[in-house]
């Protein structure tokens, strides 16, 4: 076998392996509010990115939000939580206790007839 095609196939085959890593890669977008607070991150651009956005972009400005992207491997989906998990005064025991239901009261129940000696 001759060296030069060898070396060539094994060139290409390292060129394949560096190249795959790069190819999983997605654009991440991140939004921080003015006290750098991440507001939103996910792969698709919170606001349009083509000139007809301009006006959408220029509102992020006045709020003081400043957008970022990036290629990153991974690129989680941020997600806002309501209700008790969103409430600053969370205990302990609201969330490690089973949840209760209420009491509810017995059904009530008919008196018995007296009996009767035979």
């Amino acid at each position: 076998m001759r060296p030069v095609p060898a070396l060539c196939a094994a060139l290409v085959a390292a060129t394949l392996g560096l190249a795959a890593p790069a190819a999983r890669a997605v654009t991440c977008f991140v939004v921080f509010d003015r006290t750098e607070n991440v507001v939103y991150r996910d792969v698709f651009p919170p606001v349009d990115l083509s000139d007809a956005g301009k006006a959408e972009r220029e509102a992020m400005r006045q709020r003081g939000e400043f957008l970022m992207f990036m290629d990153a491997e991974q690129c989680p989906r941020l997600e806002f939580l309501t209700g008790a998990a969103g409430n600053i005064a969370l205990r302990l025991d609201d969330t490690l206790a089973p949840t209760r239901e209420p009491a509810r009261p017995a059904a009530p129940t008919m008196p018995k007839a007296p009996r009767t000696p035979r």
